[in-house]
């Protein structure tokens, strides 16, 4: 399908958004500038009319940039300002990475309203556009924002704690020079000394009582019981072989660096 011309205009503030539009793929771009004001008229260079998908495809491009370089900003600016003022910039570029994630369904939206509106409409106001025919996309970007505060001070949080714990094995003596680690398919671990011996007396008091006070899972008493024993070298061998075993891997590659090695297997 094809259309006539198309008018947009954006805000003197967008500027930088408005040249990335004009530089985009291969349609007639003309840039008009008044008070209050960027206008741009695009038209095909050809005598054809312009493809209503390439057109929408162009518009969707610059809604996206404007939400995740200046409203995603600005939204983590404002709303944590105060609270985490000295982070705020690395919380926002943490809320990229989640944008990113969510993107693929946020742009098919924004492609669906652009396609159907342009198609009875010459001209497109983008700041009125995204304010009031994009309401539920500033929940969006509040959303993510919240989400990303969380996951960085979570994230922030646990690397101080690996780092108490790499403090921890570094100013301890090796009790075992190697440690095999088994991941099982089941999510369970197997220990073996270095003769493959397996190690199934550990009754340690400390570990005891921390598996019991911490409530601890499968993965908090493994990385407890590696740091009792504080071997001087660890194998891994990883049969269970899936995000989940693979994070503990790295939890232990983390913390105890390159005493580690791994295997993979399925």
């Amino acid at each position: 399908m094809a259309i006539k011309n198309i008018h947009l205009s954006l805000s003197q503030q967008d500027k930088v958004y408005a040249m990335k539009f004009l530089n985009s793929n291969n349609l007639k771009k003309e840039l008009k500038y008044d008070n209050e004001l960027i206008e741009i008229e695009v038209s095909s260079n050809s005598k054809e009319r312009i493809n209503t998908e390439t057109i929408t495809e162009e518009i969707t491009n610059l809604i996206i940039n404007i939400m995740k370089d200046k409203l995603l900003k600005e939204y983590i600016l404002k709303q944590y300002n105060d609270t985490y003022f000295n982070e705020k910039e690395k919380i926002y570029v943490y809320s990229l990475d989640l944008f990113k994630e969510q993107e693929p369904l946020i742009r098919d939206s924004i492609y669906n309203k652009v396609y159907n509106y342009i198609l009875n409409n010459n001209y497109i106001n983008i700041e009125g556009f995204v304010k009031f025919r994009m309401k539920e996309f500033m929940s969006y970007i509040s959303n993510i924002g919240d989400i990303a505060v969380e996951e960085y001070i979570m994230k922030k949080d646990q690397d101080e704690f690996i780092n108490v714990l790499k403090y921890f094995v570094e100013i301890q003596d090796e009790k075992i020079d190697l440690l095999r680690v088994h991941i099982m398919k089941d999510d369970s671990f197997i220990l073996y000394d270095k003769n493959g011996k397996i190690i199934d007396n550990i009754d340690d008091e400390e570990i005891i009582n921390m598996v019991i006070q911490e409530n601890l899972n499968y993965e908090d008493f493994l990385i407890s019981t590696l740091l009792t024993l504080c071997p001087g070298t660890i194998e891994i061998l990883d049969t269970l072989n899936n995000n989940s075993s693979k994070e503990i891997t790295e939890t232990i590659k983390s913390i105890f660096g390159d005493r580690v090695t791994s295997i993979y297997q399925n």
